[in-house]
């Protein structure tokens, strides 16, 4: 297929998809169906017309506002959409083969919604964390057999166990759903990515964590010490970079290794 046909199937095929993410960040932490009712406003309650729903145009055309109540329409779904359809671009230009394309598609569909979810209300659902884990693990038994379930399962306990112990003697550091999500990351890209993984977490989490509270104490006196950041997002992208570049886990592990010894 040319580039002109899947470029644009890519982003079309992205934006559909991340407008149902986006409908998972809003309604999970609701408790809300996210079948019936159908797409409405979030504010008024009124259905939605075909003409709202089309990706990205329609939010443009709207003015991101609501056609009856005129409220402002909530962020995670145009947001969902764009990074999901530049996503479906990345994986057209990084993917070395069908099936690791669709590892890094189904992780993204649950660090996308997990990582809004984290942001707004600071948790991480096992409504999207244990699916993920079980995802991993067909995934890896479809890819490479009963060594690949073995990888997985593997991959899910060493990054549940470590996280779960220090969530559990030091739970204002952590949170159990950090666990879990973890673990949901391990059964994708088995456990010898997990130190990268978490080293691009921590690492990031530093940065982001330092430049918001370099842009907040300006306006306030406000606390390095007690100033929380979520920290899914963080293994969101460090589960996301290992998947996309799996030389930088070899290279990493070889580079420990040769310090280590």
């Amino acid at each position: 297929m040319s580039d002109l046909l899947t470029i644009p199937l890519a982003i079309l095929g992205g934006g559909i998809w991340g407008s149902f993410l986006g409908v998972l960040a809003v309604r999970i932490p609701q408790h809300a169906s996210i079948v019936f009712p159908g797409s409405r406003c979030d504010h008024c309650g009124t259905p939605l017309l075909p003409k709202d729903m089309l990706p990205f145009l329609s939010w443009l055309r709207l003015r991101g506002r609501c056609r009856t109540c005129q409220q402002k329409i909530l962020p995670e779904i145009p947001l969902s959409e764009v990074l999901t359809a530049l996503f479906f671009l990345l994986i057209l230009w990084l993917s070395p083969s069908p099936l690791s394309g669709m590892r890094a598609i189904t992780l993204f569909s649950f660090a996308l919604p997990l990582t809004l979810i984290d942001i707004r209300y600071h948790r991480l659902p096992h409504l999207l964390t244990m699916p993920c884990i079980g995802a991993g693990i067909l995934l890896g038994g479809l890819s490479r057999g009963s060594h690949g379930l073995i990888e997985a399962l593997a991959g899910s306990l060493a990054g549940l166990l470590p996280i779960a112990l220090i969530a559990h003697f030091y739970p204002r550091g952590i949170g159990m759903g950090d666990a879990f999500w973890l673990s949901a990351i391990g059964s994708m890209t088995g456990a010898g990515a997990l130190a990268l993984v978490l080293l691009i977490a921590s690492s990031s989490g530093i940065v982001a964590t330092l430049i918001v509270y370099k842009i907040k104490s300006r306006k306030s006196d406000l606390s390095l010490v007690r100033m929380a950041m979520p920290f899914g997002p963080f293994l969101a992208l460090g589960g996301l970079v290992t998947l996309l570049v799996p030389d930088l886990s070899h290279l990493f592990n070889a580079a420990l290794m040769e310090i280590l010894t």
